[in-house]
């Protein structure tokens, strides 16, 4: 009938708790995956409920990025962190490996 997401905004990279390398533009792309599921699900009901986030500074960007995704507008507003936080994520060939291991772990768990 809907789906419902937990928005924690703890995910985000400048976080004091998690730390997790996500970015806003992260956030918008797991909302538009969301957004997307709902469409073929459910008619496109989805609600995002804000749960989480400590950093002051990123968590508004992280929670602008979401809204922005689920209404399909975009502002002009950029975080002024993400460019740091983009030369924090990992090389290539290492997001490569964990997706691949990702991914057969999918596999043999639901076929």
């Amino acid at each position: 009938d809907l789906i419902v997401i937990a928005c924690g905004l703890d995910a985000n990279s400048v976080d004091p708790l998690a730390r997790m390398q996500a970015t806003p533009e992260t956030f918008r792309a797991m909302t538009a995956t969301m957004k997307a599921l709902a469409a073929g699900l459910c008619g496109g009901r989805l609600i995002a409920v804000h749960e989480g986030g400590y950093s002051e500074v990123e968590v508004p960007f992280c929670g602008l990025a979401v809204v922005e995704e689920l209404v399909g507008q975009r502002t002009e507003a950029v975080s002024p962190l993400l460019e740091w936080a983009e030369l924090q994520q990992p090389a290539g060939d290492m997001t490569a490996g964990q997706r691949a291991r990702l991914e057969a772990q999918a596999r043999a768990v639901f076929g």
